[in-house]
């Protein structure tokens, strides 16, 4: 007897709402994003696309201007794709540069993936004095314009991964964590010159959840 039974192309994938669904509506279902291209009824077979190229409404304020070929998410909330990670799920990659007053960006469908890299996500730099977001995993990219600092909070998660370094040098970047960052006891790590880099990852010790750098280039770690 066969263990595997083929169902489908995966452009598509079989869904049944709770309620109705318009076409058009964005549907996420776990970390799977897809499109209904037609109206589905409460309670009734219909499909989601999981590939394709679709225009997606987006931000229109200063700022959010999208490059062609920049990975995006779907902000569930604002109803919105957007360049920003943070709590949000991947949808593809754009096909079309979209400017700050465009309205829609146009993006590919990922589809069904079988693994990412966690450190390819965009954490956005939360600028001086700012708690960098621990909400997922990926890199942050800190700017500076003079000697500033940051805060960072414990992991969200065990195996969370984040990826701290120094792309502007306008002044040192002094980071403060909430947990210690090794068994030397350290808090505190400082970015001194651009290209300076962290790799931290979650774990747990005892109870409680912290921080581990388990790869550093140029950053200094201290006690405050």
């Amino acid at each position: 007897m066969a263990l595997v039974r083929y169902i489908q192309d995966d452009e598509s994938v079989d869904y049944i709402p709770g309620a109705d669904v318009a076409a058009g509506d964005v549907v996420v279902q776990g970390d799977l994003v897809g499109v209904a291209k037609l109206d589905i009824a409460a309670n009734r077979l219909g499909s989601l696309a999981v590939e394709g190229i679709y225009d997606f409404p987006k931000a229109t304020s200063g700022g959010s201007a999208i490059a062609a070929g920049t990975v995006v998410y779907w902000d569930a909330t604002a109803k919105q794709a957007t360049a920003t990670s943070t709590g949000n799920k991947q949808l593809g990659r754009t096909v079309l540069a979209a400017v700050d007053a465009d309205t829609t960006v146009r993006v590919r469908l990922d589809g069904i993936t079988v693994a990412t890299n966690p450190l390819n996500a965009n954490i956005a730099d939360p600028g001086a004095s700012g708690a960098i977001p621990v909400t997922a995993s990926g890199h942050v990219d800190i700017v500076t314009a003079a000697a500033e600092t940051r805060t960072l909070a414990a992991p969200s998660f065990v195996g969370q991964q984040l990826l701290v370094g120094m792309k502007t040098d306008g002044g040192d970047c002094v980071i403060t964590c909430a947990t210690t960052v090794n068994q030397t006891g350290n808090n505190t790590i400082t970015l001194n010159d651009a290209g300076d880099a962290v790799l931290l990852v979650g774990k747990v010790n005892g109870t409680n959840k912290r921080w581990s750098v388990v790869s550093n280039d140029g950053a200094t770690l201290s006690t405050v």
